[in-house]
């Protein structure tokens, strides 16, 4: 089969979850024989090269001279047609060339609106793992013009889609009710995590006594990062010696949080560390005493289930598809989003409680081997893939 995604999200220029889902997924598909192709966007120039068995292509946005008009106005709009405008000249390239039989692409921004404005060939598939619109509205973004618009272009590729595939089953109900599209018989396909690297350390590791606090991801509102912040104080009052690190790309919060720090004056308590590659973040996750996700909503985080595979315990919230991966007191625990001092109250429990940690990192070890095993994942995949084709 020869399949291509497409995804402005690639490392190096990792953003997010959707980067690394089709990093795993294009790589594990081309270890199993098919043809694999990523279209994503040019870091310097415009360029093609094999990355473990699959053929990435980067392109750089085209200048549209009839969209300079809005450039100013709606610099959103023009800059996602503008880069949708140079993927589908590509896209129209790789399909004649290389016989694409299927296109994979996440639901935000519409990456291929000009080619399949006309196009209906070959089929594309859109995995929601949360619109762009949607992630604006939970950050608080002001519903301008230029947002109305690519709410509208979303909404247009979702409809485009000849199959729509979701993460979790929540986000599939809220993209349905946003964009007030019925979405029937959707399937629902896990992310494959690489259980081999992202794992437990090991018996005999020397760590330091003092407890860790770990927070890997987008330092932005909708992640609740603020919310953690507000936890701190109660924490450390009960455990003085707790150490929180915060790893991850600034996302509008970061001058927040250095203040509250630095109001409270817990230098010594708290640590920010920018975006890590992924390689790296395993030590991180390994030598951490608890791992915390206070999202206010959520749909399928990497940096839940890589917590889970390196057997740690969670404290996470309550919302979105975060509850369809843990189980609460079984394999980590659910508090109430929002919640700082119920995540306080928790954080301290599970540092207290040594066998209670050791249990629920266990768990979720396991739940990470029997539900999100690669193999598993791509086997769902293919036979969606094939359907789809009609085989």
């Amino acid at each position: 089969m020869n399949i291509l995604f497409l995804s402005r999200d690639y490392p190096p220029n990792l953003i997010g979850g959707v980067g690394i889902y089709v990093l795993e997924m294009s790589r594990l598909l081309a270890k199993m024989g098919h043809n694999v192709y990523v279209l994503t966007q040019a870091v310097e120039y415009p360029c093609k090269y094999m990355d473990s068995g699959v053929t990435v292509f980067r392109v750089k946005p085209e200048r549209l001279r009839f969209l300079g008009i809005i450039r100013n106005k709606l610099p959103g709009t023009v800059e996602r047609l503008e880069y949708s405008y140079a993927v589908s000249r590509k896209i129209k390239e790789v399909v004649r060339k290389y016989g694409i039989d299927i296109i994979e692409s996440s639901e935000a921004r519409a990456e291929g609106f000009w080619y399949f404005l006309i196009g209906r060939t070959p089929p594309l598939l859109i995995k929601l793992h949360t619109p762009e619109s949607i992630a604006l509205k939970l950050d608080n973004v002001y519903p301008d013009l230029d947002y109305r618009i690519r709410f509208l272009l979303e909404k247009w590729w979702l409809r485009r889609a000849n199959r729509v595939v979701g993460l979790s089953r929540a986000i599939v109900e809220l993209t349905s009710r946003y964009f007030n599209i019925a979405f029937n018989g959707i399937p629902i396909v896990p992310n494959p995590i690489d259980a081999d690297f992202f794992s437990p350390h090991p018996p005999n590791s020397n760590f330091n006594k003092a407890p860790i606090v770990l927070y890997v991801g987008r330092l932005e509102l909708r992640k609740g990062v603020h919310v953690l912040m507000r936890a701190i104080p109660r924490v450390l009052q009960e455990i003085p010696k707790a150490k929180f690190i915060f790893i991850g790309k600034d996302s509008g919060m970061r001058a927040y949080l250095i203040n509250k720090v630095n109001q409270l004056r817990y230098q010594d308590n708290v640590e920010f560390i920018d975006a890590l590659p992924r390689y790296r973040l395993k030590d991180f996750y390994q030598k951490s005493t608890i791992c915390v996700i206070p999202s206010l909503w959520e749909n399928h985080p990497y940096s839940c289930l890589e917590a889970m595979a390196c057997g740690k315990a969670i404290v996470a919230t309550e919302t979105g598809g975060l509850p369809e991966i843990i189980q609460n007191g079984v394999n980590g625990v659910l508090v109430e989003a929002g919640s700082s001092s119920r995540l306080a109250d928790n954080i301290v429990g599970l540092i207290s409680n040594e066998r209670l940690r050791d249990k629920l990192g266990r768990n979720a070890r396991k739940t990470i081997e029997e539900r999100y095993a690669p193999v598993k994942v791509i086997q769902q995949t293919v036979s969606i893939y094939e359907k789809l084709l009609g085989k």
